[in-house]
């Protein structure tokens, strides 16, 4: 079975520190790339109040992938992404229909990411360009 964001990203928390930048890009995907981007990058601007929404974890075992799948959807709830206009309750709305339909582990990983935090150590700006150059303004 294919691995979530969260337990790659848990991984490379995980492993030595000579192989953390090899790991990390063996993980390399676009879903990578934007959840990096989107907790680290201070240009991009959440249209989501702070904290954790009120959400209910999914009891399902078939929503691994499913963040993978969905990560198109995220520009929704950025600043100059998606639909401008939208009122913010229904953006909220949106966003808490998102984590529920992620396994509990990366709907965790959003809620954090949403506060720019990446919930597991050692993701800074310098390390994450070390792997993929280029990818955030420092």
């Amino acid at each position: 079975m294919r691995k979530s964001i969260s337990e790659m990203l848990a991984e490379v928390e995980k492993a030595p520190l000579k192989d953390k930048v090899a790991l990390l890009q063996y993980y390399d995907c676009l879903t990578m790339r934007v959840i990096l981007q989107y907790a680290l990058d201070p240009r991009i601007e959440w249209l989501l109040p702070q904290g954790t929404p009120p959400y209910k974890p999914t009891d399902y075992l078939d929503q691994h992938g499913n963040l993978q799948r969905d990560v198109r959807k995220l520009h929704n709830f950025i600043k100059g992404g998606g639909h401008p206009t939208m009122p913010a309750i229904k953006r909220e709305v949106l966003f808490i229909q998102f984590i529920e339909a992620l396994e509990p582990a990366d709907a965790a990983l959003m809620c954090s990411i949403k506060d720019k935090r990446i919930p597991y150590k050692g993701f800074t700006i310098k390390f994450v360009n070390s792997a993929f150059p280029g990818l955030i303004q420092e």
